[in-house]
């Protein structure tokens, strides 16, 4: 009981440390899209991560790794979207593509931005055995649903001059291209 305990700790700390940009991408999106779309988004994409680096821990080779980085083009594509849009003088439904995207581009997002947890939830699945896999999931699991509630309680603070400028709206598209270009800069694309 001890150990498993100890391992879901260890999960819950490494869930942290490479959520921290998550988290951040979450406040920013929860002023922008909306806290229902943001936070499901982000529960499910790390639902999708957790499910992946089961399924790769288990022997299962995938070439998805090398090309995860590839998903910062669906957020770059959407800004620079928006941001012809708005200069051809459609703004308004740019400002709707972008800011009251559908979820399954917010759980993109946030599936793009997850390939550290990704690469090291799955070696930590690997080398533990079946009985430890379980806890893993579940501290892994307390993390997200906390930083969540983290990112909802950052998001509630905002200065009130923050939720009066239509949601940040116009900002919607620059923080698009950001989050994308930091994914294609940040994960397995990078040419070293």
């Amino acid at each position: 009981m001890i150990d498993e305990l100890g391992i879901a700790l260890s999960a819950v700390t490494a869930h942290l440390a490479t959520n921290l940009d998550n988290l951040a991408i979450m406040v920013g999106l929860i002023l922008t899209v909306g806290q229902l779309r943001t936070l499901s988004g982000y529960l499910i994409a790390q639902g999708i991560m957790l499910a992946a680096a089961v399924f790769v821990s288990a022997g299962l080779e995938t070439g998805l790794p090398h090309q995860v980085g590839y998903l910062g083009f669906i957020p770059i594509g959407l800004g620079v979207y928006a941001l012809v849009a708005r200069f051809m003088g459609k703004e308004s439904s740019a400002a709707e593509q972008v800011t009251k995207s559908h979820v399954l581009a917010i759980i993109a997002l946030f599936l793009s931005v997850s390939f550290d947890s990704f690469a090291v939830f799955t070696p930590l699945l690997a080398d533990s055995g079946p009985s430890y896999t379980l806890p893993i999931l579940l501290g892994a699991g307390a993390s997200a649903v906390g930083l969540a509630f983290g990112g909802a309680a950052l998001a509630a603070m905002a200065p009130a001059k923050v939720s009066r400028i239509e949601r940040l709206e116009w900002l919607a598209p620059y923080v698009m291209i950001a989050i994308g270009l930091y994914v294609l800069i940040n994960t397995g694309t990078d040419i070293t």
